[in-house]
């Protein structure tokens, strides 16, 4: 366990030539996560900007050598939700570090028992009133392509997301609770599904949970309405919802100025294209 009195003798090592000695620092680094600024600031010798710069490079390296390595693991799971799950927890550890203390596997453990002990209903319209009116869950407005809020372990704790990843709590969230969700491919702004009352319905968790029946959905679609039904009647495939996940990080880490971060997660949904083509063929 690396600790902050470790960090004056780890910051003599940040330009050592060994890659062995670069990969063990930055491990070591990494192993603070997002509370790292904080510690180095309360050091009696705070590190210089540059210094600051040279860590984050050896963090970047680090986390995105790890991820590159793990990534695939999670093609070979049986059941399609701990594959979305195992995916959406890569990402998470990815941003948040490997040695991160709290897992998004963790944060919806927590959310479906405090759902199950509020009593009450417990239905697809319970939950999405739980998590998006009491739990305060909502769209990230402000600054919609930060690449946290692709990170489920984000979007929980800070309590704002995107569609797809607000999607994704309700839908984890109720596969512990023995609710069925799941997944609409709807362009622009991803959407889950599920049967209330025997209906079809639409769930948009970026706007509270609002929930609309299918055929009031397709009343506002006008000409392409039955391309619209084509598209509603089938529940999104789950690599395609990790797909889309990634083509939102690509697009965010673009705008943030992270080129090598958007070069792996390129690099990662590429895999991901050759696996589904592999799969489906």
């Amino acid at each position: 366990m690396v600790k902050p009195s470790d960090l004056p003798h780890l910051l003599h090592l940040v330009d050592d030539p060994s890659p062995v000695v670069q990969a063990e620092v930055a491990k070591a680094f990494a192993s603070f996560g997002p509370a790292l600024d904080t510690v180095l600031d309360g050091l009696t010798e705070p590190p210089r900007a540059e210094e600051r710069q040279a860590i984050a490079e050896l963090i970047g390296g680090y986390r995105r050598a790890w991820l590159r390595g793990a990534w695939s693991a999670w093609y070979g799971l049986d059941d399609d939700l701990e594959r979305l799950e195992e995916a959406l927890g890569l990402i998470a550890r990815f941003q948040n570090g490997p040695e991160a203390e709290v897992t998004a596997s963790e944060l919806l453990d927590q959310l479906a028992d405090d759902f199950e002990r509020r009593g009450g209903d417990h239905d697809a319209v319970a939950l999405a009133h739980f998590l998006f009116t009491e739990r305060g869950l909502s769209g990230a407005r402000n600054d919609y392509y930060r690449p946290e809020n692709s990170n489920l372990v984000h979007v929980i704790q800070q309590r704002e997301g995107i569609p797809i990843t607000l999607a994704c709590v309700y839908i984890l969230t109720g596969d512990r609770v023995g609710i069925e969700i799941g997944g609409c491919n709807w362009p622009s702004h991803f959407l889950a599904r599920t049967y209330i009352n025997g209906v079809l319905t639409l769930v948009d968790c970026f706007n509270g949970g609002r929930c609309t029946g299918i055929e009031a959905f397709l009343k506002t679609q006008g000409p392409s309405r039955e391309a619209a039904r084509a598209m509603l009647r089938d529940e999104a495939p789950v690599e395609l919802i990790i797909s889309r996940v990634l083509n939102n990080l690509m697009r965010a880490y673009r705008r943030h100025g992270s080129p090598a971060d958007c070069e792996l997660i390129g690099a990662l949904r590429r895999d991901l294209d050759q696996h589904m083509k592999a799969r489906w063929d």
